[in-house]
């Protein structure tokens, strides 16, 4: 039917695994989406009719259920038919008719089930088949009684069966057997022996189990996946294997299932595999490994004891040589800790600039790995200059101040090549190889002496024949050995060079005597067998296989050594060179060992004169032996008749004694089969370094090649790879053009309804791939996690894999690569005779055929690794669970790819057909910043035409292996990372480079696949844009393509620097010509480059004209280029002749010199993290895919170093404010705060204002410096003249504002000097009357009721002549101001509560009555159905009651009384208000009459009134007369309870100090804590506009009603005021707690310090005066000035007579707590939450953070930058909404949810004028201006239609940079949630036409909503 079963049940809500199967099959295919259909139905009862004619009556639905669930489904059946079975029974003559009637009712039973699901199915919203997966049950045979089962379910609902449980099982059943299973948790720590208990444990539980349940005789035993924790997993698995095949040892074939059940079908998928694995091999798994599951810190690491031996048995090399030349080399640690790939290939600027001859000796292995990885052949010879005497004074040389240290070249060669892992040795014999070095193949192991192959190196190593490349191993192949017996003078080495190259000037590809140190003795290199092939000149002829023996092969012999034997057995010939003289001494011995050599051409030296005699003699016995042993022995000398030979001669010879010798070999093996003979035939004791790794990788390999095999042998049978990879990888290869297909489609789509349909088919093609997913893509992904703990396991299992891979595909692609050649020649000759024949259009067809064939054959790791990040891409882009699709987890193939990616593998950023798996890549960029240590990335990238030669130059220049070959080798964009750093760096922070080589441009299309038409545009473009520096590849002298294509280049990053600014051009570029010479570059090149210069001038002129971009006046502005600097001339690749090349050192160190230039170019390039270049990545990608191709997109990396710069610009003001404001606080309080009259303010005033200024100068410096130094950190240097204007403002405004502040701190210090002041006079005439009353003579009580009268007097005087602050005193001022205003009476309001627009809008307030209409407002309710009051004039009213409660609120924060003036003040701005109101209602035609003024002002002034009464009130009790009066009271009674007590002087000095102390204190905490508040708020509620932003709508969608978002529309900035008041507010108690706490703990510490220093001061001193006491007090203490004015009382105590008694008593504990609690007392109640949000401080923070007042025309949602930017730093938004939720309809009159974004990037939508409130300026509306201007009060929309997309032409938009997007749920992610989850609460509150929500905003979660707020910024 076309459903995927899960699916259907999770929607309709079956049982999952109740029972049997779910799926019916039939011959009858139904498709759901058309059933309905009358076709569909006719199609049915014609296929009926059909079935019924041809006599199925024995047609039954329980022949299509799974047989073992036949009873079950037969008995359902029963229920609905009950005469079923009657059929078995009824007579045959009655049996068609009554089958028919059976028939009949069935068909209506099962169309009715039909219907049934249909309907189910159309209610779930299923969507199409995702496709096959794998069914459940898997069966394993594991004896011919006893199979295994894996199956889906629920262990309690198995029937028939003993269930094996643990105690944990709860279910009640009869047939239960509990076990004791072990828990994985009870085995810490998980040690190496724990972990083998569980193990075991697990393994003995298991077989103890099925014993006992086959001692009950049951057939049948089931148990659940025991997974013990993620953690073992695989463990368990293992160990569950091992018990069931222990018990089938043992079983006495009473049990005839064991079932494994589980509900995870990705589990069981693994659990399948690896029991299958091990039932066939009965062994664990080669991606088991017991260490994995250890934890780390108890893991021993045995291989960091590893001692050299070293001593060969027969040899007279000793351990302590070995070690020693190790040590020299500091190579020792590198035994056991191999050097790898990627250490060798870390980017060493210094060294490449360093000599060599300075080298130590520590760095000559890296040197030499440096050289020979970047293809210079001279590295292997190059060996550090010794310290010798240049006379070469043979007398001198063994002084002993000459100290010489030499050693050879192969020695230190064999140190590096024992000290590198396989991969490096791999790597390096490739490379080896193109110099054409030989390479060691049998040598000793260090540690353990015993023989070592190199046969992985040389694994997939490629020998080229001139035609096609062979793998060495696995080629047919003659191997011939090249031996000496003693030590001839002869040099064998010399004589096989020149033999393997047939001349006498060859090159060394064998170390002998003439290369450098070649003289030296070796230590290393002795006993080593080196390897090297030729390339014959007829390809019909086998490669030979050449080995040079670094030993005396007599004493080999004479041992009976491995290599001897290894050699007899696996070489065809032996070329034995003797010394003549030696022959003749050690005939007899020489002579055994010639006999047991296979064949030999022996090669006599006579380069020592032996005699004519002697020579006859051992001529004949020679002779004999030969004669002995016929066709065995060529004899050949060096010397003809005494006279040495000539080289040609001799080679001659024994290249003829050679090929007659081979004629005879019986067969031609491969080199990787004689190997294997050898170990079957002698206990395999020849092995490799890391051999348990290595073999265990290969089985890995193995096992995944099998899956593969047989994945594919079902589709083909002459070859079963062939097409493989449209098999193996269809997602890649079907799925993912298509997507990048549908996306071009949609960005070209030109209404919404498009749109829609292509991201629909976009979302369906993703669903569509996961089905297609590969069991082989399956297998790779489970091997890689498994594996990523088990690194080399993991990298041979990888490189095993493409091994077997070629093996393969190898000979079938060969095959058909020749017959494409023969067929492409055929072409070639056709048409150079001007001729067409009939076979010319064949050939060509089958020409194509074939290409088509070999591309759909040539699978690859690579192609593999690209399936696998697509399908990944799909999961993560559809929020899909893998396990679903039996994948690992996704954050386990992450790190595992990731890993891979840092232990040097590709990732490919992009295919051929240019798709981007951007989401997967940015999990992978994610993960590299997590585990890389990361200070700056640098990319490189190459670009060029097809076959010029751009992977070899990346090879080359930076030692990686990209494939190189003629003809298209790379495909799509691959990248590859490089660590740059010394090897021996301890820096924790290292860079990388990654580099990025490309496929050829000028290329011929994949057939089949398809690829954008511009695509060497659009990849020009992209690499350019990507990389920091480009390397243009230029084979020969043509520049005609390249000069094409840098044309589009330059015109595209022209492009994107106008869309938008931040962008920085001027990429490097450097051009490579190959094949020239310097002198031809010289005379011919500059001038191609003068005119290829001037070209691109042109280009870049005109499109800056077009664009309007300043700055830029040539191509160089846009990439730096200089044709005298950066055109690098390099000579031909390849040295020697056509036979035999090998890469030219000239090549090598030309392109190594370029590296340098352009590593130094590098310099000031770069990003911040891996996440950033992704980021940039998918911004080029983004923008070529656009509708405006590759023109069109903006740098989100750019954007976020924008707002980080901002972020950091913003913090550093604030800082200094709060610091300034801090500082004018205390200067404030110290000059100002106790003047006594208004000329000593006045004066005190501009102290404060100098004084403060200053402190503005001196940190503003520091703080320029401090944000340069950041900018330069951040490689953002460039923007700091940017800021400095910015800076200068701030401070300019810093200034203004403290000056203000001053003032208005002058103005309230001269109120209160008028209001509330206690003079000085008044303070001293209490103080006598109180001493007075103590000196008298009567009792305590009468005293106190004494002094209680003078208080009560005292006050009411005070009271009596200062300001009043009573009802009426404010009231009238405000009834007069009414009076004056509305010439009316002004009337007290009984209904004082509620605010001002709710007293407005009330039953009393504002009506319709109250206002003349012009005609046109008459029509509105007729027209439109609009309330005059509610729709037009309400809104209006909002606007004045915000600008009255702003008004108020300004004059509320005023820290003195409100006095008349300030009445009058307020009057006059709210009568402007009320005015420019009226006059806007003029202006659309409404009249506004007296009474409307009347009652706007009165309930105006009578809310006014009450607020500024309740300020005044307020401030009487906190600072003014009540507050003073209190205060005073509180010391003088102090005083008088002290004498009152007849207590020590100085202890009523003491409650003095600490009372006026406490109020001294009091004022300043309170001046500075508002500051203090406010700067703790910053650090917990959103401290940026952006987050402030984002919060608000995360409230938007959690917290309220979703209407909400139409007041958030209407006014944001209100809005988020309101939100950001509630959060202050309920952070308030806590913050103010917090502030008060850091504030009194300072206090407490400064307090204490002092005193003590004042103790100190008074033990000196016996009497101190308390001016002097207060002196030495105030010099400690810091965190307020002291002023002596704020301490009378304890002044006038004059002198101490005991000092110290006195500072006794200030230091006691119990005084200072007292006050430090009463100071906070009292400081709470000082401060409320009220009028924290009330004050300036508040409101300031807030419009600080707010910033950019404008907002998006079209939808009101807010710019998101800072108050003040730059033109060229345009308005942007977080994420635009819909413009509907303003009121703005579509072209047909409906509400539309798509966002700005989405709008301007179609091509028809429109906006009216109204929508944006005419302004733009359109002088041809349909309607006149004042209908327009009404109409949009109304909501109605007029004007003409504008297009969204041409926005930029209106004027207000030119500020405005609106992101042009195809999908409104990527740039607006949490709007697109939005509007689907609160769909009908909007549609309710918008009346009208609503458009549908698209499908796919569903899928969207609310987190991932609400995450899309905070991403860009992150």
């Amino acid at each position: 039917m076309g459903v995927d079963i899960q699916t259907y049940r999770a929607r309709i809500g079956t049982n999952k695994f109740a029972f049997g199967s779910d799926v019916v099959t039939s011959s009858i295919s139904v498709n759901f989406s058309l059933f309905l259909k009358s076709t569909t139905v006719s199609l049915f009862l014609v296929v009926m009719c059909l079935v019924l004619k041809s006599g199925a009556y024995d047609f039954s639905l329980i022949d299509a259920v799974d047989v073992a669930n036949e009873k079950k489904a037969e008995q359902n059946l029963e229920l609905q038919l009950p005469s079923i079975d009657a059929v078995r029974y009824i007579p045959a003559l009655l049996g068609p008719l009554w089958n028919c009637l059976v028939l009949k009712q069935r068909i209506a039973g099962f169309t009715g089930a039909v219907l049934f699901i249909g309907l189910l199915l159309l209610r779930g919203g299923i969507e199409p088949n995702p496709g096959p997966i794998p069914e459940f049950p898997m069966v394993i045979r594991l004896t011919d009684k006893l199979k295994l089962t894996v199956k889906c379910g629920k262990l309690h609902e198995i029937q028939k069966a003993c269930l094996l449980v643990g105690d944990e099982f709860q279910k009640q059943n009869q047939k239960v057997l509990r076990v004791p299973f072990p828990v994985w948790d009870d085995y810490k720590p998980y040690t190496a022996k724990n972990v083998v208990t569980f193990g075991n444990d697990l393994r003995n539980a298991l077989v103890k189990g099925l014993t006992q349940c086959e001692e009950r005789r049951c057939s049948t035993v089931a148990f659940t996946a025991i997974v013990a924790g993620n953690s073992c997993q695989e463990l368990s698995e293992v160990y569950i294997g091992y018990g069931i095949l222990e018990f089938c040892k043992e079983t006495k074939g009473t049990l005839q299932e064991i079932q494994i059940v589980g509900g995870d079908e990705k589990i069981l998928f693994d659990i399948h595999h690896c029991l299958a694995y091990m039932v066939r091999s009965y062994t664990q798994p080669p991606w088991f490994d017991i260490s994995i599951f250890m934890t780390k810190d108890v893991a021993i690491a045995e291989e960091a004891n590893v001692k050299l031996t070293g001593r060969a048995r027969h040899s007279s090399i000793s351990a302590a040589e070995v070690k020693a030349v190790f040590e020299e080399l500091s190579l020792i640690e590198r035994i056991s800790q191999k050097i790898t790939l990627n250490e060798a290939l870390a980017l060493d600027i210094s060294k490449s600039e360093s000599s060599k001859s300075d080298l130590e000796l520590s760095d000559t292995p890296w040197a030499l790995l440096h050289e020979l990885l970047h293809g210079n052949w001279e590295g292997r010879d190059n060996v550090p200059d010794t310290q010798q005497d240049d006379t070469g004074d043979w007398l001198e040389e063994n002084g002993e101040h000459v100290t010489v240290t030499e050693i050879s070249a192969m020695d230190i060669f064999m140190a590096t090549f024992h000290s590198c892992d396989g991969l490096l040795k791999q790597a390096l014999f490739k490379k080896m190889y193109l110099c054409k070095l030989a390479m060691p193949f049998l040598y000793h192991s260090v540690n353990t002496n015993a023989i070592r192959v190199s046969l992985w190196p040389l694994q997939q190593f490629p020998i080229s024949d001139g035609n096609l490349e062979r793998c060495a191993l696995t080629m047919k192949t003659n191997v011939i050995t090249f031996v000496r017996l003693g030590r001839p003078q002869f040099s064998k080495s010399m004589f096989l060079n020149r033999l393997i190259q047939n001349r006498h000037d060859a090159f060394s590809i064998f170390f002998n005597r003439e290369c450098k140190s070649g003289l030296l003795s070796r230590v290393l290199f002795k006993r080593v067998v080196e390897i090297f092939w030729d390339t014959p000149a007829n390809e019909n002829k086998p490669i030979r296989t050449y080995m040079n023996v670094r030993s005396d092969f007599a004493e080999e012999f004479k041992s009976q050594t491995d290599i001897w034997k290894c050699l007899i057995q696996t070489t065809d010939l032996f070329v034995v060179i003797i010394e003549l003289n030696e022959m003749v001494s050690n005939f007899e011995n020489y002579s055994k060992l010639l006999i047991q050599i296979p064949k030999c051409v022996i090669l006599f030296s006579e380069h020592n004169d032996i005699g004519k005699e002697t020579k006859i003699s051992i001529q004949d016995k020679i002779k004999k032996l030969r004669n002995n042993h016929k066709d065995k022995f060529k004899v050949i000398s060096t010397h003809e008749r005494g006279t040495e030979k000539e080289t040609e001669k001799l080679l001659k010879n024994m290249l003829i004694n050679i090929a007659e010798h081979l004629k005879t070999c019986q067969a031609e093996l491969t080199l990787e089969e004689r190997i294997n003979q050898f170990n079957e035939n002698n206990g395999h004791i020849l092995e490799e370094d890391e051999n348990e790794d290595l073999s265990l990788g290969k089985e890995l390999a193995k096992c995944l090649m099998s899956e593969m095999t047989t994945e594919i042998v079902h589709t083909n049978e002459n070859n079963s790879f062939q097409n493989c990879i449209s098999i193996l990888t269809p997602v890649s290869y079907y799925d993912s053009p298509k997507l990048i297909k549908t996306l071009r489609l949609q960005n070209q789509a030109e209404d919404r309804n498009e749109i829609e349909e292509q991201s629909d088919a976009i979302f369906n093609t993703r669903k569509e791939c996961l089905s297609n997913i590969s069991n082989t893509v399956r297998l790779l992904a489970k091997y890689l996690v498994n594996t990523r703990l088990l690194n080399m396991r993991q990298k041979y299992f990888i490189g095993w894999l493409r091994i077997l891979i070629e093996q393969k595909i190898y000979h079938f692609l060969c095959r058909n690569i020749k017959e494409k050649e023969k067929l492409l020649d055929t072409i070639a000759e056709s048409k150079s005779d001007k001729t067409r024949h009939e076979s010319d259009k064949e050939n060509e067809e089958r020409f194509l055929e074939l290409d088509g064939i070999i591309k759909l054959s040539s699978l690859t790791v690579e192609r593999l690794f690209r399936e696998i990040s697509h399908v990944y891409d799909s999961i993560i882009e559809l929020e899909k669970d893998p396990k679903k699709y039996r994948l690992p987890s996704v954050n386990d193939c992450v790190d595992t790819f990731s890993n891979l990616i840092i232990e040097g593998e590709t990732v490919e950023l992009m295919t051929e057909s240019f798709f981007m798996p951007r989401r997967w890549l940015q999990n992978i960029f994610k993960s590299l910043d997590g585990r890389l240590p990361v200070y700056k990335i640098k990319t490189i990238s190459v670009l060029g035409l097809q076959s010029s030669g751009k992977s070899t130059v990346l090879n080359t220049m930076f030692g990686v292996q990209f494939a190189v070959k003629s003809g298209r080798c790379t495909t799509g964009i691959q990248a590859r990372l490089l660590p740059v750093g010394q090897h021996n760096s301890n820096n924790e922070e290292s860079n990388y480079v990654m580099i990025l080589d490309t496929e050829g441009l000028r290329s011929p299309l994949l057939s089949g696949v398809w690829k954008p038409t511009s695509q060497d545009n659009e990849l020009a473009t992209f690499v350019t844009g990507l990389g920091n520096l480009s390397i243009i590849n230029v084979m020969g002298e043509k520049l005609a393509d390249m000069k094409d294509i840098l044309q589009i280049v330059i015109h595209a990053l022209i492009k994107i620097k106008s869309s938008q600014n931040r962008i920085s051009l001027g990429h490097k570029c450097v051009f490579i010509h190959h094949n020239v010479t310097v002198s031809f570059t010289d005379v011919y090149m500059k001038e191609v480059y003068r005119d290829f210069d001037s070209t691109l001038d042109l280009v870049a002129e005109e499109v800056v004209k077009n664009e309007g971009i300043p700055d830029i006046y040539n191509a160089k502005h846009v990439l730096k280029f200089d044709a005298g600097k950066d055109v690098h001339p390099v000579q031909n690749l390849w040295q020697g002749g056509h036979s035999l090349r090998r890469i030219s050192p000239d090549y090598s160190k030309s392109i190594l010199e370029i590296k340098d230039k352009v590593m130094t170019h590098l310099t000031d390039y770069g990003f911040k993290s891996f996440s950033d270049l992704s980021q940039l990545a998918f911004d080029v990608w983004d923008g070529i895919n656009s509708e405006q191709s590759i023109f069109t997109f903006r740098s989100s990396i750019e954007m976020k170093a924008y707002y980080q710069t901002e972020d950091h610009y913003k913090l550093l003001v604030r800082n200094i404010g709060f610091l300034v404001r801090d500082e004018h606080a205390n200067q404030c309080f110290k000059f100002m705060s106790d003047c006594q009259n208004e000329e000593e303010l006045k004066q005190n005033r501009q102290e404060v204002v100098s004084l403060i200024n200053e402190f503005i100068s001196r940190n503003t410096a520091g703080m320029n410096k401090e944000f340069m130094k950041f900018l330069e950190e951040q490689k953002m240097a460039n923007l700091g003249s940017l800021y400095v204007q910015r800076f200068e403002n701030e401070f300019q405004e810093l200034k203004r504002r403290i000056e203000n502040d001053t003032n208005r701190y002058f103005d309230e210090q001269l109120v209160k000097m008028d209001t509330s002041t206690i003079s000085s006079y008044r303070r001293d005439q209490l103080r006598y009357k109180t001493a007075e009353i103590v000196s008298s003579s009567k009792g305590k009580d009468e005293k106190k009721a004494e002094f209680d009268k003078i208080w009560s007097d005292f006050e009411n005087e005070i009271t009596a002549k200062t300001f009043s602050i009573q009802d009426d005193c404010l009231y009238n001022d405000f009834a007069g101001q009414f009076s004056q205003t509305c010439a009316a009476v002004f009337h007290q309001r009984k209904d004082g509560k509620g605010s001002f627009y709710e007293h407005l809008s009330g039953i009393n307030g504002i009506t319709k009555h109250d206002f003349n209409l012009s005609k046109t407002n008459y029509c509105t309710k007729l027209f439109f159905g609009k309330d005059f009051v509610h729709d037009i004039v309400y809104p209006w009213l909002r606007r004045i009651v915000g600008e009255f409660e702003s008004l108020l609120s300004n004059y509320k924060t005023k820290r003195r009384l409100l006095l008349k003036n300030d009445v009058i003040g307020f009057a006059e701005s709210f009568k402007q208000c009320h005015d420019k109101y009226v006059t806007d209602l003029k202006e659309i035609g409404i009249y506004a009459k007296p009474s409307f003024s009347s009652k706007l002002f009165a309930d105006g002034f009578h809310i006014a009134s009450g607020e500024f009464l309740d300020h005044n009130v307020k401030y009487d009790l906190n600072t003014g007369v009540t507050y003073q009066l209190k205060k005073y009271k509180h010391e003088m009674y102090a005083i008088f309870e002290e004498e009152l007590e007849d207590r020590y002087e100085e202890s009523a000095a003491c409650k003095l100090f600490f009372l006026e102390l406490e109020n001294c204190l009091k004022g300043v905490i309170e001046s500075k804590l508002p500051t203090s508040l406010c700067k703790r708020f910053l650090t917990l509620i959103p401290n940026t506009k952006r987050r402030l932003i984002a919060s608000v709508c995360e409230y938007i969608a959690t917290d309220v009603e979703p209407c909400e978002v139409f007041e958030y529309t209407r006014d944001p900035k209100q809005f988020a005021l309101e939100w950001f008041k509630r959060r202050c507010l309920g952070l308030f108690d806590i913050t103010l707690e917090d502030r008060l706490k850091c504030h009194l703990i300072d206090i407490e510490n400064d307090i204490k310090n002092a005193l003590k220093h004042c103790e100190h001061q008074c033990k000196q001193h016996n009497e101190l005066t308390t001016h002097e006491w207060l002196e030495h007090f105030e010099k400690e203490f810091k965190y307020v000035p002291i002023d002596p004015k704020r301490f009378p009382g304890f002044l006038n105590k004059n002198k101490f007579k005991t000092a110290v008694h006195f500072a006794t008593a200030v230091l006691d504990e119990r005084q200072l707590t007292k006050m430090l609690s009463s100071l906070k007392d009292e400081l709470k109640c000082g401060v409320t939450r009220r009028d924290f949000t009330d004050s300036y401080d508040f409101r300031s923070m807030f419009d600080d953070i707010w910033g950019c007042p404008e907002l998006c025309p079209f939808c009101r949602e807010p710019c998101i930058k800072g108050k003040v930017h730059t033109p060229d730093l345009k308005h942007e938004c977080l994420q635009h909404k819909p413009p509907s939720f303003k009121g703005v309809r579509g072209k047909y009159n409906n509400y539309c949810f798509d966002v700005c974004n989405y709008e301007v990037g179609l091509r028809t939508s429109v906006y009216r004028c109204s929508d944006i409130n005419g302004a733009c300026g359109c002088t041809k509306s349909k309607l006149p201006d004042i209908f327009a201007i009404m109409f949009s009060y109304v909501g109605v929309q007029s004007g003409q239609f504008h297009l969204y997309n041409k926005y930029m032409d209106t004027e207000l938009f030119k500020y405005w940079d609106i992101k042009v997007s195809k999908d409104t749920e990527e740039c607006s992610r949490f709007w697109a949630w939005f509007s689907f989850s609160k769909y009908n609460k909007i549609c309710e509150k918008l009346v009208g036409k609503h458009e549908n929500i698209p499908e796919r905003w569903k899928k969207i979660s609310k987190e991932k909503a609400i995450a899309s707020l905070y991403e860009p910024f992150m």
